[in-house]
C-alpha cells in the first residue's frame, strides 16, 4: 500500500520515502514507495513528473491493489530511502485545469441543464469536457461567465472523506470504484463532487476559465477550455499570431477580417483565372496532338513529366471531345498516373485496359464507360504499360 500524500496536501512537492519494491513497467524500471506526493494518472488528470533521488520520474500509474507505480529512467534499489521532488509548475497547472473543469461542468448544469459531464481530458495544450446535451455559443458563454464568477468570488475549496452512504445522501454521484470511503471536493455553495484529483484551496487560484471552442460530439457537446496560467499563455500565443497575420496583410487587428476576406476573394478570382488558362492550354495541347495523329479515330499515346491525374483527365476529355479519338495518357509525378479515355461510340473496353495497365504498375484504378484512371508505384514500367494498351487498341481496330 502506498500512502498518497497529495490527497492530504495538494501543494506538497517534496518528500522522503522508502522504496518497497523495485519492478519493471513496459520495459522500464519502476518502484513502489511507502508514500508519495506524485499523482498517479486517473480521472482525466495526467500523472505528475519530477525526480526520485537521481532518477527522473517518467510516469506514475496505478499498480496492484492500492500501490502507486513510479516509472523511472534508471533503476533504484529496493529498501533505499529517496527524496522525491514533484514538478511544481506542472502540479499547479493541473490544479488550475482540474478545478476549473469542476466549476465549468457545474456551470453547464445551471445554465444548460447538462445533468452530467460524461468525460474530462486534461491535455498538454487544452482540456476538454463532454457534456450530455448540445449547447450553442450563447449557452457556452453563459457557462463560462458563471464559472468565472465563482473563480473571482474566491470561494473556499475543501476536501473531506465521508462514507459512501453520506455522499449519496448529499446528492453526489459516486463512481463504483470509489468504494465505501468517498473523497469529496467542495467549492463552497456551488459544486460538490467525488474526486481523487489535486485541487486548490480557493477557487481564486483557478485564475480564469476561458472556453476556446465547442462542437457536437456523440449526441452532446465537447467543450475545449484553458484555465489560469495556461489561459494567459494561450492569450499571448494567439495575440502574437494575430499580430503577425495583421502584419502580413498590412492591416490593423480591427481590419483583419476584412483584409482576410479580400485575400480570399483574390485567391478565388486567381483560381478562376488559373482554371481558365489551364482549359485554354489543354485545348491547345489537344489540337496539337490531334494534328500529329491525322487518322480518325485518332490514337493518342503520350507521357508527361510531373503531371497529375487531374491534368491528364482534363486533357483526355479535351481530346475525345474535339475529334473521334482514343487517349492513352501517362504522367510521372509522385507515382505513375494513367488516364484512358475514348470518344462516344468507339466501343473499346477502356476500364478493362486501364485495369490491366495499373496491375502492371503495381497499383489500382477503375472507371466506367469511356473514361478510367488509376496509378501505381512502378514508374519505370509506365511507357511499357502505355505501349501494351496501344497495341490492344490497334488490335481491336484491326479486328473491327
Amino acid at each position: 500500500m502506498t500512502r498518497r500524500l497529495y490527497r492530504d496536501d495538494p501543494y506538497l512537492v517534496e518528500f522522503d520515502a522508502r522504496i518497497l519494491a523495485a519492478r519493471e513497467h513496459e520495459g522500464r524500471p519502476a518502484v513502489v514507495l511507502d508514500q508519495t506526493a506524485f499523482y498517479a494518472e486517473s480521472g482525466g488528470q495526467p500523472w505528475d513528473l519530477g525526480t526520485l533521488g537521481p532518477a527522473s520520474v517518467l510516469a506514475v500509474v496505478e499498480g496492484e491493489g492500492d500501490e502507486v507505480l513510479h516509472v523511472l529512467d534508471r533503476p533504484l534499489p529496493e529498501g533505499e530511502v529517496v527524496h522525491g521532488r514533484v514538478d511544481a509548475e506542472r502540479r499547479r497547472d493541473h490544479r488550475q485545469q482540474h478545478h476549473g473543469q469542476h466549476l465549468l461542468s457545474r456551470a453547464f448544469v445551471e445554465v444548460a441543464s447538462a445533468s452530467r459531464t460524461t468525460s474530462f481530458h486534461l491535455g498538454a495544450q487544452e482540456s476538454t469536457i463532454d457534456v450530455a446535451v448540445e449547447v450553442d455559443e450563447r449557452t457556452v458563454r453563459a457557462a463560462e461567465r458563471r464559472a468565472n464568477e465563482i473563480v473571482w468570488e474566491a470561494r473556499p475549496v475543501r476536501v473531506r472523506v465521508v462514507a459512501r452512504a453520506e455522499a449519496e445522501g448529499l446528492g453526489v454521484k459516486v463512481p463504483d470504484e470509489a468504494g465505501d470511503a468517498v473523497r469529496l471536493v467542495d467549492a463552497e455553495g456551488f459544486d460538490l463532487q467525488a474526486c481523487g484529483g489535486t485541487h486548490p484551496r480557493s477557487t481564486s487560484e483557478v485564475g480564469v476559465v476561458v472556453v476556446l471552442g465547442h462542437e457536437r460530439y456523440k449526441g452532446g457537446s465537447r467543450v475545449r477550455f484553458v484555465c489560469g496560467h495556461r489561459a494567459l499563455a494561450t492569450f499571448h500565443a494567439r495575440s502574437g499570431l494575430l499580430a503577425r497575420l495583421a502584419a502580413t496583410f498590412s492591416s490593423s487587428l480591427e481590419d483583419l477580417p476584412a483584409a482576410g476576406q479580400r485575400a480570399m476573394d483574390a485567391v478565388t478570382e486567381g483560381e478562376k483565372q488559373r482554371h481558365l488558362l489551364l482549359e485554354r492550354a489543354m485545348e491547345g495541347e489537344a489540337y496539337r496532338l490531334l494534328a500529329d495523329s491525322p487518322a480518325r479515330p485518332a490514337l493518342v499515346v503520350k507521357t508527361y513529366e510531373g503531371w497529375t491525374a487531374a491534368d491528364l483527365r482534363l486533357l483526355a476529355q479535351k481530346l475525345t471531345a474535339l475529334a473521334p479519338a482514343v487517349a492513352l495518357l501517362g504522367g510521372r509525378a509522385d507515382k505513375a498516373h494513367l488516364v484512358f479515355a475514348q470518344s462516344a461510340g468507339l466501343g473499346h473496353d477502356i476500364p478493362g485496359l486501364l485495369r490491366q495497365a495499373v496491375t502492371a504498375l503495381g497499383g489500382r484504378g477503375g472507371g466506367k464507360g469511356d473514361l478510367a484512371q488509376g496509378g501505381g508505384d512502378r514508374v519505370d514500367l509506365l511507357d511499357q504499360a502505355l505501349a501494351d494498351a496501344a497495341r490492344a487498341i490497334r488490335g481491336d481496330t484491326t479486328a473491327a
